[in-house]
């Protein structure tokens, strides 16, 4: 029986997609019950005396998330003993310093900072981001093999961080059940479920809504969105309302849509913790608009795509990859284009239709389950190496 040693991100990272990553794999993996391989983690809490030390309040805290990454959690991990040790994020990639390099494999879930930096990806970053993020590549390349969650992360790690081909592995993400087609309570029909939704938010019955969800980041290319709303405003044949999932605004942001006069059309959700309650808004929406400056892989785009809702995404980085022949795609700075992809769609019942059925089928071609047996791949490879075989 072989040990593989998970490595989530400390407790309390303000990563909820990562803590997602890390739930949704453990649990794919033990679900596999494969004779082989027994699937432990460890769990790294900040000190509570570490913040005291510095005054407590935000800035104690963050001197004991420091302290807690990278301190304890390499404590912990050398006293442990096992066949591999799976960073779970890059975000902590200085972990790699800490477990035997040969056993040692790592999730890469995207490299946008060090795009920025260099200039690929025109979005504003932390300066010290160009001395950060290399002293995290150099972690990264000390480890066995890496994941990569696309072939377009795989491509920018070997293009710009400068990682071998060989190390790198891609395994795509899964999707959890609770996005899917029907509704998730028992005997709701869709367009009841559709009709609690709009009213919950306050959208007028005979709208078409737009839907999208975001993080506070600036590559997620809100100011495309409220340009085409704008546009799609002006037809009078045509209601279209916007529902936003995620962050707030930035105060940019918030200035261009009073500039643009679509406040009206606004309804901003928040933060949804609730995956049957996202199920339920994604499978309201008539589009999901998803124009991101880049993505390692986009995993709100497979969520619409498995409620089956018509997606439009850039068509930059993984998203195409991961939209396939399933989705409309433009140019992410092209918000006329974007207005009328999203027009195509909000104005066409048959296109609907046609574009929420090859949704449905490209969605299933990710599972946790694939997702499980490819990291298991990569596990056995570092295996096979520790014994001498080629992996």
């Amino acid at each position: 029986m072989r040990d593989a040693i998970l490595l989530p991100n400390i407790s309390g990272f303000p990563s909820e997609s990562m803590q997602r990553y890390a739930a949704e794999l453990a649990a794919a993996l033990r679900k596999l019950r494969d004779g082989t391989w027994r699937i432990g983690e460890i769990l790294c809490e900040p000190s509570g005396a570490i913040s005291t030390i510095f005054g407590g309040g935000k800035f104690g805290d963050q001197m004991a998330s420091r302290h807690a990454r990278f301190l304890k959690y390499p404590g912990m991990i050398r006293s442990r003993v096992g066949s591999v040790f799976h960073i779970l994020d890059h975000s902590h990639a200085n972990l790699a310093l800490a477990t035997p390099p040969a056993a040692t494999v790592l999730t890469c879930h995207d490299i946008i900072p060090l795009l920025a930096a260099k200039g690929r990806v025109s979005m504003p970053h932390p300066a010290m981001t160009r001395f950060t993020f290399p002293l995290r590549v150099a972690c990264m390349k000390r480890c066995r093999k890496i994941i990569a969650i696309s072939e377009s992360t795989k491509k920018t790690m070997i293009e710009v961080a400068g990682i071998p081909a060989e190390k790198i592995a891609v395994v795509y993400y899964g999707c959890n059940p609770a996005f899917g087609p029907e509704p998730a309570t028992p005997g709701q029909s869709p367009a009841g479920e559709r009709r609690e939704i709009f009213t919950r938010y306050g959208i007028p019955e005979g709208a078409r809504v737009i839907l999208h969800v975001a993080t506070a980041t600036r590559y997620k290319n809100t100011p495309a969105i409220l340009e085409a709303l704008r546009i799609l405003k002006e037809k009078p044949d045509l209601p279209v309302w916007l529902l936003r999932v995620g962050a707030e605004f930035f105060e940019d942001e918030a200035r261009l849509v009073e500039q643009l006069g679509i406040g009206d059309r606004i309804r901003h959700v928040g933060r949804v913790s609730d995956d049957q309650l996202l199920g339920a808004i994604y499978r309201a929406a008539d589009v999901f608009a998803f124009p991101s400056l880049w993505e390692g892989f986009g995993w709100p785009v497979l969520e619409a795509m498995a409620c089956g809702t018509p997606v439009v995404v850039s068509n930059v980085a993984s998203l195409p990859e991961v939209a396939g022949a399933a989705g409309l795609s433009i140019p992410p700075r092209d918000h006329v284009a974007l207005a009328g992809a999203l027009g195509a769609v909000l104005s066409s019942p048959q296109e609907r239709l046609r574009l929420s059925a090859a949704a449905l089928a490209q969605a299933g071609r990710f599972s946790w389950e694939a997702c499980a047996r490819g990291t298991l791949a990569v596990y056995e490879q570092i295996a096979a190496g520790q014994n001498g075989r080629s992996p």
